[in-house]
């Protein structure tokens, strides 16, 4: 998995939005916005954010950083009813890199990043030198009804 994999990806899907720089590192932005009468009658805008890290260590406040930076991003470009109102917003954080430490690896799994009001944030890193993926193992109480959509939209880009 890399940055034009991904793209190419969100593209087949219709859900690519924008290329830029997320941390100053080369990033594409996926956007999908879904109803389904199954989430409860609300709406999910989700954010995909994959930033390419190169050899740089990936470590939790890095990820940490990488998360606030892209739902500062989705906040900044999302267009729809008010959060909380029927609807939410997921922000699926993905760091690319070659050097992962066990850390980082462990906040994917156990997904440390926290909730946020009317919001999710989800960290996955990659290690491109195995393509090995790491993301959340569990699905949490809050927000439990969107997470089998957000490990669709995560499988979806392998």
């Amino acid at each position: 998995m890399n940055i034009q994999s991904i793209k190419e990806k969100l593209q087949a899907s219709s859900i690519f939005h924008s290329e830029g720089e997320i941390a100053n590192n080369p990033s594409v932005v996926g956007y999908e916005k879904k109803f389904k009468w199954s989430w409860m009658a609300t709406q999910l805008n989700t954010f995909i954010v994959a930033t390419d890290y190169g050899s740089q260590e990936i470590n939790e406040s890095i990820i940490e950083s990488h998360l606030s930076q892209s739902f500062a991003f989705a906040k900044n470009n999302y267009k729809g009813w008010p959060r909380g109102l029927q609807s939410g917003v997921g922000v699926i954080s993905v760091l690319i890199s070659s050097n992962l430490t066990e850390g980082a690896k462990e906040y994917c799994r156990k997904l440390k990043s926290g909730k946020k009001w009317a919001g999710f944030s989800i960290p996955v890193v990659v290690d491109a030198g195995t393509q090995e993926v790491f993301e959340f193992e569990k699905y949490p109480m809050w927000g439990r009804i969107y997470y089998p959509h957000f490990r669709k939209l995560i499988n979806g880009l392998k």
